[in-house]
């Protein structure tokens, strides 16, 4: 019996730590209001990182350009986009249109501990009336995502 009620004690004492908890989902704030027309993109682009931060890379791929996925397997990708095993969030800072069909997103990488906070583009571009991201392919520290 009492080997019982101190299983018991230890499941209820270590359900409010934080040992067990799996990695936070992507978080994303929108920090404007954002035009109807850029609607669809974001939720395409909260899709996306909510993909990325469960590290469900099958998923984060079919938002890449059809292009770049007959260019790189899935199996390219998923050895390209190593896991990240931090928490973090992803803002969503600012949508610049370069033309009809083509936008470049400012987003903020912000860690758990709000140690690491840098600021990124990326592109995506409206195929068919579907925004996809458009694929790094190559690792490049911080910069932009050049054409």
């Amino acid at each position: 019996m009492n080997k019982i009620l101190l299983i018991l004690v230890l499941i209820f004492f270590f359900q409010g730590c934080d040992f067990k908890r799996d990695f936070k989902y992507v978080k994303i704030s929108d920090n404007k209001k954002i035009k109807p027309r850029f609607e669809p993109l974001v939720k395409r682009y909260k899709e996306y990182w909510e993909c990325m931060s469960k590290k469900d890379f099958d998923c984060s791929y079919r938002y890449e350009m059809p292009y770049q996925r007959f260019l790189h397997s899935l199996k390219w990708y998923k050895n390209f986009n190593t896991p990240n095993k931090k928490h973090y969030m992803i803002k969503l800072l600012d949508i610049k249109p370069v033309d009809k069909y083509t936008v470049v997103v400012k987003s903020a990488f912000v860690s758990a501990d709000n140690k690491v906070n840098y600021m990124f583009h990326d592109r995506w571009y409206n195929v068919n009336n579907l925004w996809f991201h458009k694929m790094k392919v190559s690792i490049l520290p911080f910069g932009e995502n050049v054409e």
